[in-house]
């Protein structure tokens, strides 16, 4: 096959590849369902309500107001109550709402002009509240502490008929399908039927507490227990469905919901996160909200959502089996991009008439040598899971907003260069920068001068025993972690105890005592000063190896022509000794780009910013902020930052020689 072949074929698995992704990004676009609605409260919102026959959606909120909104956002009419809304019961049929709230009471209101009809007093802290559909009856779960709860039923004139007294909280209470029984879900993870006179007729034990309790289509009940696990079940209490989120951290469940028909599932987490599960009980949808959801609401084509936020939430009911399609394709679609991608780049190579060669060239070595690669394979599989894979993590996630709270494919998105953006914006990168440089400046001149001369005087000595002994005594610092180093000078810059200000104070000096850590003037200068005298050990075996190195027959005959020791250092000694400068050079360059672990525990990058850089910002990031993402993106800069310093490096040395 010819060039122009090759190249042709790699043109066409570039268009492949080309449109697979895009119909990867639009799966994207196509699962992004949530649509924010502009019906706002200016408050925390609890729990809804709709109204059919008006299209009035009804809001209630922690703030102790129920909000009634016209389809178009406007407010209708609003009651002001003494405490939160816990929920809501529509009865359009005779125009009619009910209205749980925290503040003991039950309103029963007006549907069209908030008028309030009627007020049941029930002593005790509302939790849910029920009506049957013929409103003969209504059904309040309310109690007093966590061990003494009440289902209370009232006529529909506010008259107390039964009163089921329990020692534990029900989290959820609601009438069968037909009236006859009531559902209740408890805090020690049972879910309760009883009938109308408070007798137990039969109970199911799940996993975890429960916290919520939904009706939904095909006289089925729907509950959340505090794991995030949900349990679809008949009026028998039959299980008939299961599911959870699919998570690397534990999940608090919160609210449960459905759509109308019951086939899909929402959940809501304290976490802030929303899941969609389809019919088969399949993760198919996640995101992650600015508050937590308290509430959802099926309609007959959508449902709706709102939480602790000013914030009214919709999605189609209707699209969620296109969702589910598109969210399958997706690891599919990704696995084909890169195959594709791949394919056009080797044929693109082999068009290249040299680098088709080189190929052919090597696959003919790889199956001359074919059972010794096969052997390295375990070897090669190791280091890319555990070596270049993390590598490929954070290159491809510097990209995108990945963080403590977007930590899933379904939440995390692409942001392009807004992570590089933010360095500039924020300061602190730049800040860290001019910081670096600075220290890297005073570390390149204390490691080719201060080790340098101490290897040269003790090389200089006559006698072998005396450069055994001060060879041992200036190594013999090494043999002390670097984090016993650093705490060591962060006590002697304590201000009250620490031996500097000791010593200043004893030889009349006061006025030169500082707080030298915690002083913007002075802070980035006492770093600089740690480790004084500056004998770096590495740095001086270094030199030291080097000298040694040095053939003696070459010092002799510079003797002989009369050279003194300093004229024999500048000439001869140092300009051999370039290597080592060059490679403590790129040491020191790197050591100062990466290395923060002194900074953090002597100052944490302060006070202020005075001793910030960018290690320490990267650290930050990813230990106490969660922005993984920019985390990686700073990662991406200090790599590429030192490759540039070690390619730089490396060819001032090719052309030296």
């Amino acid at each position: 096959m010819n060039k122009k072949r090759f190249l042709a074929l790699a043109g066409v698995w570039a268009v492949v590849c080309g449109v697979v992704i895009g119909i990867n990004r639009h799966a994207g676009l196509v699962t992004d369902i949530l649509e924010r609605l502009a019906f706002t409260t200016g408050q925390q919102n609890s729990c809804l309500g709709w109204d059919d026959a008006t299209g009035t959606l009804l809001v209630g909120t922690y703030n102790n107001e129920l909000i009634a909104f016209a389809p178009d956002g406007t407010r209708e009419w609003s009651v002001q109550a003494r405490g939160p809304f816990r929920q809501l019961v529509v009865r359009p049929d005779s125009r009619t709402l009910y209205a749980g709230n925290e503040d003991n009471n039950l309103y029963v209101l007006h549907l069209d002009t908030g008028e309030l009809l009627l007020t049941i007093d029930t002593e005790r802290r509302i939790f849910n509240i029920d009506v049957t559909e013929d409103e003969g009856e209504i059904l309040i779960s309310a109690g007093t502490s966590a061990s003494r709860h009440n289902i209370l039923l009232y006529s529909p004139g506010g008259e107390r008929k039964s009163n089921f007294s329990y020692n534990i909280r029900m989290k959820g209470a609601l009438y069968s399908s037909g009236g006859e029984s009531i559902f209740l879900a408890d805090n020690q993870g049972e879910l309760i039927r009883i009938d109308r006179q408070g007798r137990e007729v039969n109970r199911v034990s799940l996993q975890y507490e429960l916290v919520d309790l939904k009706r939904i289509e095909g006289n089925r009940l729907l509950t959340l227990d505090k794991a995030g696990v949900y349990y679809v079940l008949d009026e028998d209490l039959n299980i008939l469905r299961r599911g959870s989120p699919v998570e690397s951290f534990a999940v608090t469940g919160r609210a449960v919901g459905s759509d109308a028909e019951g086939n899909y599932i929402v959940v809501g987490t304290e976490e802030r996160f929303l899941y969609l599960f389809d019919g088969n009980d399949r993760q198919i949808y996640t995101t992650r909200l600015d508050n937590s959801i308290t509430n959802f609401m099926a309609l007959e084509d959508s449902i709706y959502l709102t939480g602790l936020g000013d914030f009214v939430f919709r999605f189609s009911s209707t699209g969620l089996a296109l969702v589910g399609i598109m969210q399958g394709l997706k690891p599919l679609l990704g696995v084909l991009a890169g195959l594709f991608g791949v394919l056009a780049a080797v044929f693109f190579l082999l068009g290249l008439g040299r680098t088709r060669h080189g190929i052919i060239r090597t696959g003919r070595i790889l199956n001359q040598h074919k059972t010794a690669y096969i052997l390295l394979i375990p070897t090669f599989a190791l280091l890319i899971i555990f070596n270049y894979s993390s590598v490929f993590i954070a290159l491809t996630r510097a990209f995108t907003n990945w963080s403590r709270d977007r930590n899933t494919w379904g939440t995390m998105r692409f942001v392009g260069l807004d992570n590089f953006r933010l360095m500039i914006s924020e300061g602190y990168f730049l800040t860290g920068i001019k910081n670096m440089f600075i220290i890297m400046a005073v570390g390149v001149l204390k490691t080719m001068t201060v080790p340098l001369f101490t290897a040269w005087l003790i090389f200089s000595m006559k006698f072998n025993r005396q450069k055994t002994i001060f060879r041992l005594l200036f190594v013999l610092p090494m043999v002390v972690p670097g984090v016993v180093g650093a705490l060591m000078w962060k006590q002697i810059y304590d201000p009250t105890i620490g031996l500097l200000n000791q010593l200043l104070g004893r030889i009349g000096l006061e006025n030169f005592q500082q707080v030298w850590l915690g002083d913007e003037r002075w802070a980035l200068g006492a770093i600089l000063f740690v480790g004084f005298p500056f004998v770096g050990v590495l740095p001086f075996l270094v030199f030291y190896g080097g000298l040694m190195d040095i053939d003696a027959g070459i010092l002799e005959s510079a003797r002989i022509d009369g050279a003194n020791r300093v004229k024999i250092f500048f000439r001869i000694q140092l300009p051999i000794l370039m290597s080592q400068v060059k490679v403590l050079l790129i040491l020191t360059f790197i050591s100062s780009v990466q290395d923060f672990s002194g900074i953090y525990l002597l100052t944490s990058g302060g006070p202020g910013t005075s001793t910030y850089v960018p290690g320490l910002e990267l650290y930050f990031n990813t230990t106490q902020f969660g922005r993984f993402g920019y985390a990686c993106a700073l990662g991406l800069i200090l790599f590429v930052f030192t490759m540039i310093g070690t390619l730089l490096n490396m060819k001032i040395k090719t052309n030296s020689d």
